[in-house]
């Protein structure tokens, strides 16, 4: 089953607490962790004193070519963990060697006086001699689908299985199963159950992924991990050259304004992973093809579900077209450099669209000329804000809700504050928690009376039951989700799409298709993705706009009304 870091480490602890010879396969995608789960798990273990075993090799399979050569990497990288977790050398070689000198001789007298042994156990005299006193220790066995050509797996699970029954190891075996092929893949699965005692597939979430790779804990590194999480990647290699790109570009983007690094920061976090894992992230040619479609106004035909869930989830990490920034900053990716003149002339371009968008006018902008002015302009101040109000709705928190309304209360206002709060109330659809004043943290900068009344109505006016868009938004969805929302009602998953926008509705769509981008996905993760299309479609049959809207997901109409034309660019 899939576990996290904290119960792998706990099963390891158990494993390594036990005298018992057993078997404990660690499976996983590259990069995710596995070998440094198990080495961390070694270490607590051994700072905790439970560790019933004090010898111990960890063998990398990658290039092993023969069984000979992986029994002589087993004795030449044994460890006495007396001296702590330490990394094989030549030091280690030697203890090992004169600790065992006593018994050496009569093994090598016994491997040439005894042809039956070296036949059983294979190779010349010092390999022999160099095997046999393999025994009542720990071993690991890492990258098994890296192993040489010429080395084949029924023959490590052999020495394995041989390990545990006649020499008392406990022996841990990792490996990316889903990179096994043909028959390795089938010998694999055939003897999993024979040869290993316990098995584990370790899927950490991004969180977890993030934690390991990114030690620093600087505002740059926490905005780095943020984008990861959002992204969901967990590959460590990944992440960590998702930091030194930023690091290399830090220093180009200096002199603009703050907000031109966050969004370069979450362009190559989402070009980085997409170079690097382009099995599991939206391809590079498919971003790049968002610049001749920056609004989403072409008309498809039919978009692969894969597609349906790359839109998804690129909307709902806030990705909404390639400019010329970011082609630049792909080409770096792909260089493994960036050029700091093109990065710095197209940061320039951003960097005005920015400062304009600021200018037009935002709320706080509004809520400036307010207190930066002693003119005699109270019209024309109240009319900008109650303005800039309706067009920020969503974004202004409860405590300037109630500045506002006090405001024009104060200034003679009255049927403005009202129709504002009224406005607010309606266009605020957040879970039932987000209206109760008592427990918010700022509730009790909630001054205005009308707008704790209205905040205490709408709070007991939501039903206390399962908050059906909050579900569909979590980040954390449990196999209890998986299976409740897998048999929702199509009803429901309508409501909940009608009743969300903005970036709480990117957050479903790319959740509810996320199990299009899982190869082995369960009946029940297809049913959530089938029953979410199917309320999609009840959506776009409302008007044409919505046809177009809910097309880009996969969603297939019977009459196509002219979906096929193409919107000249």
């Amino acid at each position: 089953m899939p576990v996290s870091t904290k119960l792998v480490r706990e099963q390891i602890a158990k494993f390594l607490a036990r005298k018992d010879p057993e078997v404990l396969c660690l499976r996983g995608k590259w990069g995710v962790g596995k070998t440094f789960a198990w080495s961390r798990g070694l270490e607590l273990a051994h700072q905790a004193k439970t560790i019933k075993l004090q010898r111990y090799s960890y063998v990398s399979l990658f290039g092993v070519n023969s069984l000979d050569e992986l029994k002589f990497a087993i004795f030449e990288n044994v460890t006495t963990l007396s001296n702590g977790v330490v990394k094989a050398d030549v030091n280690t070689l030697d203890d090992f060697v004169n600790s065992k000198i006593g018994s050496w001789r009569k093994l090598t007298k016994l491997a040439q006086a005894v042809p039956i042994v070296r036949s059983v156990i294979g190779g010349d005299a010092t390999s022999l001699v160099s095997f046999m006193t393999i025994r009542d220790q720990i071993i690991c066995i890492d990258d098994l689908e890296r192993k040489g050509q010429k080395l084949d797996i029924s023959d490590v699970l052999g020495l394995i299985s041989y390990l545990r029954e006649q020499r008392n190891c406990k022996v841990v075996l990792i490996l990316n199963d889903e990179k096994l092929d043909g028959d390795a893949k089938k010998t694999f699965g055939n003897n999993l159950e024979k040869v290993v005692d316990i098995s584990l597939v370790y899927r950490p979430p991004a969180v977890e992924a993030v934690k390991i790779a990114i030690s620093e804990t600087d505002d740059i590194s926490r905005f780095i991990a943020e984008k990861c999480v959002a992204l969901g990647i967990t590959n460590i290699r990944v992440i960590r050259r998702i930091v030194r790109s930023v690091r290399d570009i830090e220093p180009m983007l200096n002199e603009f304004d703050p907000e031109v690094f966050r969004m370069v920061v979450a362009s190559i976090a989402l070009f980085c992973w997409s170079h690097d894992q382009p099995e599991e992230a939206p391809p590079l040619e498919f971003l790049e093809n968002r610049t001749r479609d920056k609004f989403g106004l072409r008309k498809r035909a039919e978009i692969p579900p894969a597609e349906a869930a790359w839109n998804a989830l690129l909307d709902s990490y806030a990705y909404t077209w390639t400019d010329e920034l970011d082609v630049e900053l792909i080409g770096g990716i792909r260089a493994g450099y960036f050029d700091p003149d093109e990065i710095k002339k197209r940061a320039g371009l951003l960097n005005e669209k920015i400062l304009a968008t600021r200018a037009d006018g935002s709320f706080e902008s509004a809520w400036r000329r307010y207190h930066d002015s002693f003119g005699n302009d109270e019209p024309q101040v109240l009319d900008e804000l109650r303005a800039s109000f309706m067009k920020n709705v969503k974004y202004i928190t409860p405590t300037n809700l109630s500045g506002t309304v006090s405001l024009f209360k104060e200034l003679g206002r009255p049927e403005d504050a009202k129709e504002m709060l009224e406005f607010y109330m309606s266009e605020r659809n957040e879970p039932r928690d987000f209206f109760d004043l008592e427990d918010h943290p700022f509730g009790a900068h909630v001054e205005d009376l009308d707008v704790r009344s209205a905040f205490k109505q709408k709070f007991e006016h939501l039903e206390e039951q399962r908050d059906i868009p909050a579900m569909l938004r979590s980040s954390d969805w449990s196999q209890d989700t998986i299976a409740a929302l897998s048999v929702l009602p199509v009803a429901d998953y309508y409501k909940a799409f009608k009743s969300t926008s903005g970036s709480d509705l990117r957050k479903i769509l790319s959740n509810v298709f996320q199990f299009d981008r899982v190869v082995n996905a369960s009946e029940s993760m297809r049913e959530i993705a089938s029953r979410a299309r199917q309320a999609l479609k009840l959506v776009g049959e409302e008007s044409a706009i919505n046809k177009r809207r809910v097309s880009r997901y996969g969603v297939k109409f019977d009459d196509a009304d002219g979906m096929d034309d193409v919107v000249p660019e």
